[in-house]
């Protein structure tokens, strides 16, 4: 055999043995071959929007000294409201028997609701009050425009003369006449009294639509506020005819809020012009009874200087020191019903025919110059009155602020 064959056949055997080896190594230490399956998804945790969805403030129930509500998926909200503090609210309109009302009471640094009210007399009223936005703003009103006068260069003590306006306003009444117009005031006590002409007139004077329906905008109106339930918009009707706008920046229709949007207001001036989100689900937790979201403080947007809503404020205290609320904050001897606290309000008074419909509001904070509590009032009245806003408003801020730290006290004494 040549030396190329015997090559030949030694390169064979090599090869041969190599793949002998090869397979042996193969055979002997590789495991049997698994399928790799992808691993299980894990389900998706619902978003907050969606457990919130459908979800009404009204359905609820008390567990362990706190309401609690069923959300979707069998979650469970806690809310921030006060049981003790709804009850003695809605205790006041039964009494009364109040046809229709709404009530809320907003922590003013943080958004959070403290009581929430709707009330109706009539079973088959399924309306929620709170979020109801279909009550005339009324003078109440008066608080966008005179931020935007704060805004334009007026101070509360800027004076106007003016004659008439008590229950309408007319162009003759728009009209400076030094012959007619003998009455003078300053700004704030025009909010504090709710002149409507000193209003009309000085918004013909230094304001327009455009600017009227930017602040309105900016304080709520026209807008579905964000909330952990839906809100109704109010209505935003700014009127370039110069009556009619005179007429609204006054407070005489064309502008619709509700309850909510309304304490929301009052909680923007008392929080120095910065408008929080309001929120009544202060926690969530999955049907196991984890914790999956807690509510934290969001500002909303700014709304006006701190300039602005400090002078606001001052003119406020008015409406309850000397102006429309006086006489259900004092009484005939001149002692305050919430001794030893300012309050800074407003109030709102409209009614219309067919059928009739008596709505007063009030709205404010307290106390005025470091407030923990803001409220709104709206009450509802056939032509058989039985109480105005400002009443239930000043029994309200009276519970929370006098009569409920006292039972907490004695509670504490006792244990």
């Amino acid at each position: 055999m040549g030396l190329s064959s015997r090559r030949t056949l030694f390169g064979l055997a090599l090869a041969l043995s190599s793949f002998g080896l090869v397979v042996g190594i193969r055979s002997a230490g590789a495991a049997p071959a698994v399928e790799r399956r992808p691993a299980p998804a894990r389900s998706k945790q619902p978003t907050r929007e969606a457990l919130l969805k459908g979800f009404d403030p009204r359905s609820r129930q008390l567990e362990a000294g706190h309401y609690t509500s069923p959300l979707a998926q069998n979650y469970q909200a806690t809310l921030t409201v006060d049981p003790a503090f709804d009850n003695f609210v809605s205790g006041v309109l039964q009494r009364y028997q109040v046809p229709q009302a709404g009530f809320v009471a907003i922590e003013p640094s943080t958004g959070k609701l403290l009581s929430y009210v709707s009330h109706s007399q009539d079973p088959s009223d399924e309306r929620d009050h709170v979020r109801d936005a279909s009550a005339p703003a009324a003078s109440v009103f008066k608080l966008i425009t005179g931020s935007a006068l704060l805004e334009q260069g007026l101070t509360p003590d800027s004076s106007v003369c003016y004659h008439g306006g008590a229950s309408a306003l007319t162009r003759a009444e728009l009209t400076d006449n030094p012959k007619l117009d003998t009455a003078c005031i300053s700004l704030s006590g025009a909010l504090g009294f709710s002149v409507n002409a000193v209003f009309g007139k000085l918004a013909l004077k230094h304001l327009n639509s455009e600017t009227l329906s930017r602040y309105a905008g900016a304080y709520g109106f026209g807008e579905s506020l964000p909330f952990d339930a839906r809100v109704e918009s109010g209505v935003a009707d700014v009127p370039n005819e110069p009556v009619e706008f005179a007429r609204t920046a006054a407070g005489f229709w064309h502008m619709h809020m509700s309850p909510l949007q309304a304490a929301l207001i009052a909680a923007t001036v008392a929080n120095h012009g910065r408008m929080m989100r309001p929120q009544i689900v202060d926690r969530i937790v999955d049907p196991s009874g984890k914790l999956v979201s807690k509510a934290e403080p969001e500002l909303h947007r700014s709304v006006v200087e701190r300039r602005t809503a400090d002078l606001l404020t001052r003119m406020m205290r008015t409406t309850v020191a000397q102006g429309t609320a006086r006489k259900t904050f004092f009484d005939e001897k001149g002692n305050p019903f919430l001794p030893g606290v300012e309050v800074a309000g407003k109030t709102g008074t409209l009614s219309k025919e067919r059928p009739y419909r008596g709505y007063t509001w009030f709205i404010g904070f307290a106390p005025a110059n470091a407030p923990k509590i803001a409220v709104a009032a709206l009450i509802i009245n056939s032509p058989k009155w039985r109480i105005k806003a400002p009443y239930l408003a000043r029994e309200a801020l009276r519970y929370y602020l006098l009569e409920a730290p006292k039972k907490t006290t004695a509670q504490v004494a006792s244990r």
